[in-house]
This record gives C-alpha cells, sequence and structure tokens, in this order.
C-alpha cells in the first residue's frame, strides 16, 4: 500500500518518494529535577533502537546531562551514539534567535529609541519560558521530517514544561488582536516614525516571522495533544514529598488534554538496604509505593531499584532498560513504544450559573452501588470494589467542598463548590 493510501499525517516527503510511511512516536520524559529522568530517558531510547527502529534523543533542559548519561559530548545537531541511535542537546537560545530574531532586533531598536539608554533592551525582551518554548519547535523540525520512528525527549522538570505548553495559546491572542493593530498602524504612520526618530518602518518580515513562529508553536501542540503520537511520561521517585509534586503534575498535564501513559518510580530501596537502622524507611517507601498505584489509575507504572552505581554508559543504560522493561527478547518484555493508556484520568466543568465545577470520571465496568466518594484535604479518593483511586484534584476543586456524585451510563459526575451551594 502506498503513502497516499494511508494516514497523511504520517507521510514526509522523504518516505513518500519511497513509496512508505513511517509512524512517528514521540515519548517525552519529564519530572522534578534531581529524580533520574535524564537517566530513564537515555535507557529508554537504547531499548528501543536495539530493537531495530532508528531513534533519536534530544534533550530540551537548559541544565543538559544527556551527553554525561552516553559519556560524550552532544551538541544541536544528531550526533550517533551507535547505528540507530542518535542524541542531542538543543540551545535554548539559538533557537529563539532563529525563530524570532528578526521582530525581537525590531523591539530592541525602539526600545533602544524610547529609552535613550536607560533601559537595558535585553532585559525587557526577556519572556520567560520563550527560549525553552522555541527549544520545543526542534521536535515539531525533526518528527515532519521523517527520519526516525521514535522521537524520546529529556524535557524541562514537569512544572516548567507546563507552563511551556500552555505558552502557544497566549501566543495566539497576541498575534491574532495585537499585531492585526500594529500593522495597521504602522502602516498608516509607519513612515512619520520613521521621519521622527532612528527607528525604520517595520517591514512585513517583522510580522511574518511573529506570525510562523505561533503557527508552528500551534501546529506542535497539536501534535502533543494526539495520544496516538505523543505520550508523556512522569519519573518520580518514592519520597513522598517528591512523590506529590508528580501527582500535582499529572493532575496539571491532565487539565491541559497532554496524555500521561506511564509514571516511572525511580531509586526504590532493595530491601535488604532497608533493614536495622533503616527499617523507618521500609515502611515510608511501602506507604509511597502504595499511594503511586492509587494515584496513576489506567497508567502503567515502572519501577526501578536505586542502582549500586551511577547510571552513565550504555551498559548501565541498557541494564537499567532490562530492569524497566524485561530482558530484550524474553516473553514478558515490554515494549516501549506501546501505548499504554490513551485515556484521560479525568475531565472538569465549569457551570457558570451555579457556579458549580465538576469531575468527571469513567468507570465503564462499575455499578453505583460499588462506588464510594470521599474528599481527604486536597485529594478526592475513589473506592470501586476493591480498587481505591486517589487523585489529586485540581486547585480550583481541592479548596471546595465535593457537594454530591451522580452515576450514569459510566460516568460518574462530582459537584465541588461551597457549602452554602447546599440544598
Amino acid at each position: 500500500m502506498s503513502c497516499l493510501d494511508q494516514d497523511r499525517r504520517y507521510c514526509g516527503n522523504r518516505e513518500a518518494e519511497k513509496g512508505r510511511c513511517r509512524t512517528v512516536r514521540i515519548l517525552i520524559y519529564t519530572g522534578k529535577g534531581g529524580v533520574g529522568k535524564t537517566s530513564i530517558a537515555a535507557a529508554t531510547a537504547a531499548r528501543i533502537a536495539r530493537s531495530g527502529r532508528k531513534v533519536v534523543i534530544m534533550s530540551t533542559d537548559q541544565a543538559h546531562s544527556l551527553g554525561d548519561s552516553f559519556e560524550r559530548s552532544l551538541g544541536p545537531e544528531p550526533a550517533e551514539i551507535f547505528p540507530g541511535l542518535d542524541a542531542m542537546e538543543i540551545d535554548p537560545a539559538e533557537e529563539a534567535r532563529q525563530a524570532w530574531g528578526t521582530l525581537r532586533e525590531y523591539l530592541r531598536q525602539i526600545i533602544d529609541e524610547k529609552a535613550n539608554g536607560g533601559i537595558e533592551a535585553d532585559e525587557v525582551l526577556l519572556f520567560p519560558g520563550l527560549e525553552e518554548l522555541c527549544a520545543l519547535i526542534r521536535i515539531l523540525d525533526i518528527y515532519e521530517e521523517k527520519i526516525y520512528d521514535v522521537i524520546v525527549v529529556d524535557c524541562a522538570p514537569t512544572g516548567e514544561t507546563l507552563a511551556l505548553l500552555r505558552y502557544p495559546e497566549r501566543l495566539s491572542v497576541l498575534a491574532d488582536r495585537l499585531l492585526p493593530m500594529v500593522r495597521s498602524f504602522t502602516s498608516a504612520f509607519g513612515g512619520l516614525i520613521s521621519r521622527r526618530t532612528s527607528v525604520p518602518k517595520p517591514r512585513d518580515l517583522v510580522f511574518a516571522e511573529f506570525d510562523a513562529l505561533v503557527k508552528r508553536l500551534n501546529q506542535l501542540q497539536q501534535i502533543l495533544r494526539d495520544r496516538d503520537v505523543t505520550s508523556m511520561r512522569i519519573v518520580t521517585t518514592p519520597e513522598r514529598i517528591v512523590l506529590q509534586e508528580a501527582r500535582r503534575n499529572f493532575t496539571w498535564v491532565n487539565e491541559y488534554d497532554f496524555g500521561t501513559d506511564a509514571v516511572y518510580i525511580n531509586r526504590i530501596y532493595p530491601a535488604e538496604a532497608m533493614k536495622g537502622y533503616f527499617s523507618g524507611w521500609e515502611r515510608m517507601q511501602a506507604e509511597s509505593l502504595e499511594l503511586a498505584e492509587q494515584s496513576f489509575p489506567e497508567r502503567r507504572i515502572f519501577r526501578l531499584e536505586l542502582q549500586e552505581e551511577e547510571i552513565r554508559g550504555l551498559d548501565m543504560l541498557e541494564r537499567a532498560a532490562d530492569e524497566l522493561y524485561g530482558k530484550q527478547d524474553s516473553e514478558q518484555a515490554v515494549d516501549p513504544v506501546e501505548i499504554f493508556c490513551r485515556e484521560s484520568a479525568f475531565r472538569s466543568e465549569y457551570d457558570p450559573k451555579s457556579g458549580l465545577r465538576s469531575l468527571v470520571v469513567s468507570l465503564p465496568y462499575a455499578a453505583k452501588e460499588e462506588i464510594r466518594a470521599e474528599k481527604e484535604k486536597e485529594d478526592l479518593i475513589l473506592r470501586v470494589r476493591n480498587e481505591v483511586r486517589r487523585l489529586r484534584l485540581p486547585d480550583l476543586m481541592g479548596s471546595r467542598d465535593l457537594l454530591g456524585w451522580d452515576f450514569e451510563d459510566g460516568t460518574l459526575t462530582l459537584r465541588f463548590g461551597n457549602s452554602y451551594h447546599k440544598g
């Protein structure tokens, strides 16, 4: 079957000329700084490449440590680690320069002229997160080339990543509302501005560049929200503080409609290390692991024990991959490229008339009499038969009361508001 007969979104020109399609998967690894996210992403990329697929792993985290994991120097262009696996570390500042350098330079001239040297233009033009966001555009570039079967992304810490993923919506507002007014103004008065100041009348290229940036970011957002293409994977450790942040991040990812299909619990202390003096840690770790099982329903949970040596170099990375996914050729081996879950954990709704917010959870195989729901601080606890789910509530519900719930056709709807709504 030719490319033209299949889903066109997976068909790049290069592959179309060869008469075949390449379905690209994107795996995004994120988590709190210091949890071992880079090591797990690198181990996963190596495992996938050993299975015969062509893989690139890229770091968009400014605190690059991907090169340390592979024990080699990396730059902004793909470098071969071994046949089938390439790696790269993106320079966010350079990506931002390429993405909106012309507009930035024009704004710099305006600021310099207006401030008469009294303010540093570079400080004014520092939009938090924009450089890192431009780095993510490289994901889209590589995706569209269709050279690789799998793109593994070692991303910034989760909260920062989610802020970046919302950025395209804000830039769209700027592009749709503000820039047309600026265009009209400069068309009418640009010549006058140029004569009265040293600032040149802006060329169409200035606006076209920003339009192109917004368009690319929106394209990237669509791909990252396609759960048949992209899976976000959260890395945590069993420490309670770290796990609580992972639970919040899982809620935020779900709220922004990005799909998380797996959670990795790294640095689990082995049983033999928890004897004697550390026996108290054994109990706390067991409680944290149980909390993790309850907090990420339907998601695949991978566990990795604390290793005797630092996870760096191909031997250690492949040993970690064996523990995570099973031996490469064994019948029990898990394919990291698999989509482990496509469903949302929940969705939230708001009724402006009543002021109530609702959390909607799919429970297709449950019966109403089997369901128990209660709120404990900022958590929602669901008991269905013998299963316990503990979801960290979105911020706008965590501070409200659980007023009641309904269950119909496999859908549980829980209503949250202030106590005066009752009755």
